[in-house]
């Protein structure tokens, strides 16, 4: 039998959400790819602006943008994707 692992949603806390969202204000891919990463699952509700920034419906979450900032950058890897402009 095979025990298939349950996602765990989680908060972050308010000092990494902040970090995800400043790095969005500065354009800073690196910084916005590292937050994303420590964001994945997390079920806290993103800003409205934020929110509508990144094309997202209402009562998306950190998680939420975290899973398209990993998918955009997926896609750019593989050539599918041609960023010419930053994610924010």
């Amino acid at each position: 039998m095979f025990n298939i692992p349950a996602v765990t949603w989680t908060q972050a806390s308010p000092a990494l959400r902040d970090r995800f969202l400043h790095a969005l204000d500065r354009r800073d891919e690196a910084a916005i790819n590292a937050s994303a990463r420590d964001l994945t699952g997390c079920v806290n509700c993103l800003p409205g602006e934020t929110r509508l920034l990144l094309g997202l419906a209402p009562g998306s979450t950190y998680g939420d943008a975290a899973a398209l900032i990993a998918k955009a950058g997926a896609l750019a890897q593989t050539g599918v994707l041609k960023m010419t402009a930053p994610l924010a």
